[in-house]
């Protein structure tokens, strides 16, 4: 599998905040803690969005999500156009699919 972007860094943790002073939306993604780098040193990245921005930005994210593919409703792996096995199926799919 060939991957669009390359990674700069894996998030560890998340941030969602409200920026009442200029009225943005802040979101913080912190560096996950691999190789027990003080918090300080690690990567950051820091973005602010105007609420049109985080409106559109939420509903692009929304849109992209549902094209995906559909979870199975045993185990929650998404499904494949043919179908999948199951481990909650104990491996059984129907003749014909």
């Amino acid at each position: 599998m060939v991957s669009p972007v390359e990674a700069e860094f894996r998030v560890g943790t998340l941030g969602l905040v409200w920026d009442s002073a200029h009225q943005t939306v802040m979101v913080e993604a912190l560096a996950v803690d691999e190789e027990e780098v003080p918090e300080e040193e690690r990567d950051l990245l820091r973005v602010h969005l105007t609420p049109a921005q985080a409106k559109a930005f939420i509903q692009r994210a929304a849109h992209i999500v549902m094209a995906g593919r559909p979870p199975c409703p045993l185990c929650g792996q998404p499904l494949e156009p043919d179908g999948h096995i199951c481990p909650r199926r104990n491996g059984y799919r129907p003749r014909g699919r």
